[in-house]
């Protein structure tokens, strides 16, 4: 069984809200995914949903934004379960290695990009994929602009079209019912981005400013420092292929 839980914490971040998923067994052991945001009647709805189908075994978390981790801690309070999720999670009881089999047939993947500590959460005979925001039901996410954070965004992605999933269970949006055609989508578009970058450099040096306007000419004011975080984490990928050179004061140009 799966079920949503969603969180009272919509927004142009969050889309309509935080999916806490829901996850139980025949034994009557029950997973939360990603509790989401520390609101005391989200707990109450969480503890009441997971009551109907048995005990609250584990509580996994993707990654440490403050939507999907700061239940957690009342959630793992109430029920007595343990925090899981990445080993650099904050506040983690027990870190999860790559590949590890963490709820029933439930395998954790570190799968970094969004953030460091980004997992992902497998069930490879249902072909169910938990993406927290690795991948959202609806739109594009922001990309971790750490250094070789794009690099590693476009990898993770790779490695979980790799695994022929069939449904994606994301941390925003609704369920994604043909998961390799998601996947392949979100790659297609971070090329096509990149290919953006590019032609937005190809007549002379450019400021990220620049660049965003070019790009990003139907964006919400207020997403504008979002879209210029993904134009940065371009052009760190970009930087570190020799295809484009910083010229200092946010100004780039291309690779020579």
């Amino acid at each position: 069984m799966i079920e949503r839980v969603l969180a009272p914490n919509p927004g142009p971040m969050t889309g309509s809200g935080t999916n806490t998923w829901l996850v139980s067994d025949a034994a009557g052991q029950v997973a939360v995914i990603d509790p989401g945001p520390d609101e005391p009647a989200h707990v109450e709805a969480i503890l009441a949903a997971a009551a109907q189908y048995g005990r609250i075994s584990a509580v996994l978390v993707t990654h440490r934004h403050l939507d999907h981790l700061p239940a957690a801690r009342p959630v793992c309070q109430r029920s007595g379960a343990p925090l899981l999720g990445h080993p650099d999670l904050p506040s983690v009881d027990r870190g999860l290695g790559d590949e590890e089999v963490c709820f029933g047939d439930l395998r954790a993947l570190h799968t970094p990009g969004h953030t460091t500590d980004s997992v992902c959460l497998f069930d490879p005979g249902s072909g169910a994929l938990f993406t927290g925001d690795l991948v959202a039901g609806a739109g594009t996410v922001v990309v971790d602009d750490g250094p070789g954070g794009l690099a590693q965004y476009m990898a993770s992605l790779e490695r979980l079209a790799a695994l022929g999933p069939r449904t994606i269970y994301p941390g925003h949006g609704p369920i994604v019912e043909d998961a390799p055609g998601k996947l392949d989508e979100y790659l297609r578009h971070r090329r096509q981005r990149e290919q953006q970058v590019l032609d937005g450099l190809a007549n002379g040096p450019a400021s990220v400013d620049a660049l965003v306007a070019r790009i990003y000419t139907d964006v919400a004011p207020n997403l504008v420092p979002m879209a210029a975080r993904n134009v940065r984490a371009h052009l760190d990928k970009l930087a570190r292929e020799g295809r484009a050179n910083p010229l200092g004061g946010d100004r780039w140009q291309l690779g020579r």
